[in-house]
């Protein structure tokens, strides 16, 4: 007989923890998985021939209809096949692997591509990169410049060689060039394949990153980058040639901190450069519509992308969908709209690669008996049993963590009671609305506005192409900005719609979707927005710090360039997250009537950050930051603040009516994931 919690957890909690351990044994599945190989296409080729077919994709069941009444999870993120679309669209795509070694290839081209590929716009050259060091300050380069440059911009070691040609080599003539970039940058190619010398940030920078040493674990693909400062990088990077610097002025809040960007900021911009129908660049500000800033978001992970249904932290489109990841792709200027199109196709193989990808495991010791009590925990706790968080509504399902972000245990998987069929275990597929999860709302809010999801909506990134009444694409500018009238009006609700809808809608916000939890244990800092440093905070809101600290590397000889230490040291495996230091609010409203705990920030940082905290929720433009060009400026963006706009630290705060005892135990569930 399986525990009914609502009855039994009046014991004391020891007792219960026997009991609950007692009755695990009595089942004949495990509460914990054995293997490490999370991927399932991956773990269903491990060992087998490239003729073996592969399995269903176990995202593709969330579809409407699948939900059990009563069942835990009730999933409402649900899963649109965009290369068998429903009628009336027809696939412009190409087919999806069906066997291990269709996989295999495609996976290996996407890995190629992520290694060497230049999707962004270049913004520096390998000359004004070699030289980079005269904005630290030095007179020489320093011998330790590599070292120094992975500090300062937050980035890590490539596993792999990724070229630049120093100032005496000819890049095409010496394989790329015998300097070696850290991942998160990449020396362009043109369209030949020679390199070209210029120097563009990369996919990796913002999606990998490193937790332990080098002597303390191996590289793994696909641990979003916590340390990356996007907005240092690219002032130095813009300076560094001299003439870019006027490009600082841009309006674009690349990121306020450390290891979060305005990334997804860019589908404001994109209706003002380009015709969203073919993807030309022809500006205009008819579909122009900054109305709300999203804030500063962390990059998922992308090993967990084989168990998602949906995109971005709103959850607002298909996982089936690569359209949207290439949209930096998109935004670089020297593309031809044919040749942005294209990039369609060789994201395929890039997301296959993604949905190869598993985390690592936890490399330290589990006791297994307290991680089998978390598992019953996780998977039937209802946190808002006997009467808990009654000012919280509570969403579908058991009102356990699994309703939210799936189920792992193999016992509770072939339980129908929790979910409708076990090969979904580990998808997670459940939006939860802002009113339950009362995280910060403001990238919640990004899309809020119907005109900016209508100029989506109407979009080759919505795969309108695969509606039949899509015409061919018209690449000259003139007729892109003639278009331009009645696509405004549709997207203003003042006229019929032009370009047709393509199926891959973005849907109306109304909450976030929980993610997978698959290596949860090595995805510190927490929630979307990096505000919380540990998972034991996470799940006790009380201890939450407002304002923070992370351990650093030490300085060099100039007292510069310090890093975030990325060693297994400066992370804490007891609560699973980074070891932090909480800071002190010193503010007064005399001094500063907006924002508590500026002591540290440079004043132009300071002026910004008040303007975005009254303005930035109703106009976009309000959300810039300054160009990190002063030490006082770089050190203050190490230290998470959650008073500014979009960084706040509440929500989740259901987790309140856990006991500590509890806490542990759901975190050593969590180290077996």
């Amino acid at each position: 007989m399986r525990l009914r919690w609502s009855r039994e957890w009046a014991l004391p909690g020891c007792l219960v923890l026997t009991l609950l351990g007692s009755r695990a044994g009595a089942d004949p599945l495990p509460l914990l998985e054995s293997t490490t190989l999370r991927s399932p296409f991956s773990a269903a080729c491990a060992g087998k021939s490239d003729s073996a077919p592969l399995p269903v994709d176990p995202r593709t069941l969330v579809v409407p209809g699948v939900n059990k009444p009563g069942a835990a999870v009730q999933f409402n993120a649900y899963w649109l096949d965009l290369h068998n679309p429903p009628a009336p669209f027809v696939s412009t795509l190409p087919a999806n692997p069906q066997t291990c070694g269709e996989f295999r290839a495609s996976v290996n081209r996407g890995r190629t591509n992520i290694e060497t590929r230049a999707y962004f716009q270049p913004f520096s050259t390998a000359l004004a990169y070699y030289n980079i060091y005269t904005l630290w300050g030095y007179p020489f380069r320093p011998a330790d410049f590599d070292e120094q440059v992975i500090k300062r911009y937050g980035l890590s070691k490539a596993p792999f060689r990724n070229p630049y040609p120093l100032p005496w080599e000819n890049p095409n003539l010496t394989q790329g060039g015998s300097g070696q970039l850290p991942l998160g940058l990449v020396q362009e190619k043109d369209k030949y394949g020679r390199y070209t010398g210029a120097i563009a940030s990369s996919c990796s920078g913002c999606h990998d990153s490193r937790l332990g040493t080098e002597q303390e674990a191996g590289f793994v693909w696909g641990r979003s980058g916590d340390a990356i400062d996007a907005g240092l990088i690219q002032s130095d990077m813009f300076r560094s040639t001299g003439i870019g610097t006027v490009l600082e002025i841009i309006p674009v809040p690349w990121s306020v901190g450390r290891g979060s960007s305005d990334a997804i900021g860019i589908v404001d911009l994109l209706p003002a450069l380009f015709d969203m129908d073919s993807l030309g660049l022809a500006p205009s500000l008819l579909e122009y519509f900054p109305t709300h800033a999203g804030g500063m978001s962390r990059a998922p992970n992308w090993w967990q992308r084989a168990y998602k249904t949906r995109q971005f932290w709103d959850g607002a489109l298909s996982s089936d969908n690569v359209r949207s990841e290439m949209a930096f792709g998109v935004a670089n200027l020297t593309r031809s709209p044919e040749e942005r199109r294209a990039l369609s196709n060789e994201f395929e193989d890039n997301d296959n690669f993604f949905t190869s990808l598993s985390p690592p495991a936890y490399p330290k010791g589990i006791n297994t008996a307290l991680a089998e009590q978390g598992a019953i925990l996780f998977h039937e706790r209802d946190l808002w049993a006997n009467g808990a968080n009654a000012n919280i509504p509570k969403a579908p399902g058991n009102g356990s963590c699994a309703s939210c972000h799936g189920v792992y245990s193999p016992r509770h998987a072939a339980n129908p009671a929790f979910l409708p069929d076990p090969r979904l275990k580990g998808v997670a597929g459940v939006i939860t609305p802002i009113e339950t999860i009362r995280t910060d709302p403001a990238r919640k809010g990004l899309m809020a506005d119907e005109r900016k999801r209508r100029a989506w909506n109407t979009s080759f990134l919505a795969y309108n192409d695969e509606h039949p009444d899509h015409g061919p694409f018209y690449d000259g500018i003139i007729m892109s900005e003639l278009r331009r009238v009645p696509r405004a009006a549709y997207d203003n609700g003042t006229g019929p719609v032009y370009s047709p809808v393509g199926p891959n809608v973005w849907n109306e916000p109304f909450g976030y979707i929980a993610p997978p939890l698959y290596g949860a244990w090595a995805s510190a800092p927490y929630f979307h927005n990096g505000s919380v440093p540990t998972l034991w905070d996470v799940l006790k809101p009380s201890d939450r710090p407002a304002v923070w600290k992370r351990k650093q590397t030490a300085p060099n000889v100039l007292g510069t360039n310090a890093g975030y230490d990325m060693s297994y040291s400066a992370y804490d495996f007891a609560k699973l997250g980074w070891s932090v230091t909480p800071l002190a609010c010193a503010n007064t409203p005399a001094n500063d009537p907006f924002i508590p705990c500026t002591q540290d920030m440079a004043t132009p940082d300071v002026l910004f950050a008040n303007i975005a905290n009254l303005v930035a929720n109703y106009n976009s433009l309000a959300y810039q930051s300054p160009p990190p060009i002063t030490q006082k400026q770089i050190r203050s963006r190490m230290v998470f603040n959650s008073y500014l706009y979009g960084m706040g630290n509440g929500g989740h705060d259901f987790t309140q009516s856990l006991t500590d005892t509890e806490r542990w135990a759901v975190i050593e569930y969590v180290k077996t994931l």
